[in-house]
């Protein structure tokens, strides 16, 4: 649900990124700016964590999400599967909890990220992060104020920006007890690309603008974006897994989800 109020925040953030984008994007490097930040805070919002693979050889992780991507031409993008790959990776944390009713459950243990893998592979469904803030975010509040579960360093890398991700969600049982639980993490990194399922290169402007063009399409009432156009986009979609129950819409204001 997108509550009235935020439109205007929405627009602004819009408006932010269309006005910085030409100076921070280039073919061979990326100059990071609170535009860029910004831009890629929209693109990432309501996005369906996957996974994350680790390469600890070269330092290198990637994050597997499913987006919401709207193409300069046509409908929502059939394949909304993306590898957000981050490079001179110093440290990864993991934090999973239980989801209780009143607040989360303590800390749970993960052995390695072979283990993270098979906590997502036992899902029964994900639900995708929000909250708009997801890259340099400076204060993240006291639910990510704790221990984690797993920590992953790499001495070669050196951090110059962070990226945190999570997602409710909910075991169906195998590698964890059945229920509901918060899974969360965050990268501590130096570069970064994005790439699409099968491995090709995504350019990080096109990535940024299906992002950014969704929001705004949806927030201008475009019928694609209706609830019964975003039902029949995921119906057809791929996707990284093949949960059971992990489809989800985003209901306008005044808009009814049937």
């Amino acid at each position: 649900m997108i509550w009235p109020w935020l439109w205007s925040w929405i627009l602004a953030r819009l408006l932010i990124g269309v006005r910085r984008a030409g100076c921070v994007i280039h073919a061979d490097r990326v100059e990071w700016d609170q535009g860029l930040i910004d831009r890629l805070d929209l693109a990432l919002n309501e996005s369906t964590v996957c996974g994350l693979r680790y390469d600890a050889e070269r330092g290198q992780a990637r994050l597997l999400v499913e987006v919401e991507a709207l193409p300069e031409v046509g409908s929502i993008d059939r394949d909304p599967r993306r590898a957000i790959v981050l490079s001179s990776v110093e440290s990864i944390e993991v934090t999973v909890r239980r989801d209780r009713v009143g607040g989360y459950g303590p800390v749970l243990p993960l052995g390695s990220l072979d283990d993270l893998e098979q906590f997502f592979a036992g899902l029964s469904w994900a639900h995708p992060m929000y909250g708009w803030e997801f890259v340099d975010v400076s204060d993240p509040g006291p639910a990510w104020r704790v221990e984690p579960s797993l920590r992953v360093r790499h001495g070669g890398g050196v951090a110059t920006h962070s990226l945190r991700w999570f997602t409710e969600c909910s075991s169906a049982g195998g590698a964890s007890e059945p229920g509901s639980y918060v899974l969360q993490g965050v990268v501590w990194f130096a570069e970064l690309r994005i790439e699409r399922a099968d491995g090709s290169s995504l350019p990080l402007e096109r990535f940024l603008a299906d992002g950014a063009r969704w929001w705004k399409a949806f927030r201008q009432g475009d019928s694609r974006l209706s609830v019964k156009g975003q039902r029949e986009a995921a119906s057809a979609s791929l996707r990284w897994r093949h949960w059971s129950a992990s489809s989800s819409v985003i209901v306008r204001a005044g808009e009814r989800d049937d």
